[in-house]
């Protein structure tokens, strides 16, 4: 049985986030065809829960000593971190149970102890990068939204390094879009697959619409989920603040997931006329919870105006069966539902916030036979399908 080794820095066992939710699915479908998966990492933050198989967030502190500014570079400097520190190579090294024929990098911030575990232990295990962005070119806008253009650079060049490093000395690529597949395909002739973000079938229970009606209030409204990833609250207020009009005191903006503490916690809410009065803010919730308030919401929301790869909150939107209101950017990796029925795009905040308002006055939306069969693509088991035939293709090779 092929032994496959995943690194990546986060947990996978209760996803919650889109990269979390990636990797979860990644090792199930590395499982369903056959393959013996071992997962390990170091969490990337110290909010993360503790799980078998990862490190505990190293710290602020410790991190400063190898990136002198750490600042949004915490993963870049977790990378670093293993070209000479010992001791964290030794932990990392006694999680991995498995010998692995091929090494599946998520994201490129645990390349440097890849790197350096072939060579210890002189193996010639296969790689695949599991690429989610171009990492340097989210960091940069990412960094010059809160430190400025100069920062930014800098951070971006040694992001670009290492990004390029990985891609120089792995054996296949996927990728999240066919925009990141088509730049990939310029840095590399190593096999190359797309396999977008996708979406799980979603069920509900008589006990979760009963919670979903609770917390909305018997309210109609729009919904928003993300996690508190930076460009989630970038564009939540570049698309909803300066005055928010599109809701009646009857209706709401409800936000699921950790963006919605970050929303409220921002400075830029209490600029923002009738925002805060218009939103229900639910927190973190379970799975069956999520279903639900996604099936009594009238319309989805994806106010994302930055970030690379795809976002899996349009995936879970275009399954839903509702309405959605999306700008340009949320539809990447999705572009061939723009112009589907009930797909509204709105890229400036004048004409998201009219689309809101224009679709909170409709009827709710009645999915087409046609088109159900046509999202069924964004389920994970078709986006992810191709990838246990690269990792025989590129075992065999």
């Amino acid at each position: 049985m092929m032994n496959i080794l995943v690194l990546c820095n986060y947990p996978i066992k209760n996803p919650l986030h889109g990269g979390q939710l990636r990797v979860h699915n990644i090792v199930k479908t590395y499982k369903a065809a056959g393959y013996n998966v071992d997962v390990a990492g170091v969490l990337g933050n110290d909010h993360y829960p503790e799980e078998q198989g990862f490190l505990e967030f190293p710290g602020f502190d410790l991190l400063r000593n190898v990136v002198e500014d750490i600042r949004y570079m915490e993963d870049y400097a977790t990378n670093q971190l293993f070209l000479s520190d010992n001791a964290w190579y030794d932990k990392l090294l006694a999680k991995i149970r498995v010998n692995p024929d091929i090494i599946h990098l998520e994201q490129p911030w645990l390349y440097s102890f890849l790197k350096r575990y072939i060579e210890e232990k002189k193996i010639h295990t296969k790689i695949i990068y599991g690429s989610q962005n171009i990492e340097y070119k989210l960091k940069e806008e990412i960094i010059e939204t809160f430190l400025g253009k100069s920062t930014a650079k800098k951070a971006a060049s040694l992001v670009r390094c290492l990004e390029q490093e990985v891609i120089n000395n792995v054996d296949g690529v996927i990728c999240v879009s066919k925009n990141d597949l088509q730049w990939m395909r310029k840095q590399t002739d190593k096999p190359t697959i797309l396999a977008q973000n996708g979406v799980s079938d979603r069920v509900v229970s008589v006990d979760s619409i009963a919670q979903a009606r609770e917390a909305t209030q018997g309210k109609k409204y729009a919904i928003f989920c993300g996690s508190a990833h930076l460009p989630n609250i970038t564009g939540f207020y570049k698309i909803f603040g300066d005055g928010f009009g599109s809701l009646n005191p009857e209706e709401a903006l409800v936000v699921v997931g950790n963006v919605g503490p970050a929303v409220m916690a921002d400075e830029r809410l209490a600029k923002s006329a009738n925002l805060k009065e218009r939103l229900l803010i639910t927190g973190e919730v379970d799975e069956p919870l999520l279903c639900s308030l996604v099936e009594l919401s009238h319309c989805c929301v994806l106010p994302i105006t930055q970030g690379g790869g795809t976002n899996l909150k349009t995936a879970e939107a275009l399954l839903s069966g509702k309405y959605i209101i999306s700008t340009s950017v949320a539809m990447r990796g999705f572009e061939d539902f723009i112009g589907d029925e009930g797909v509204f795009i709105a890229d400036g905040p004048a004409d998201f916030k009219k689309a809101l308002r224009h679709i909170m006055n409709l009827k709710p939306f009645v999915l087409s036979e046609k088109a159900k069969s046509k999202r069924q693509r964004v389920l994970w088991k078709n986006c992810l399908k191709n990838l246990p035939i690269l990792a025989k293709n590129i075992l065999t090779k």
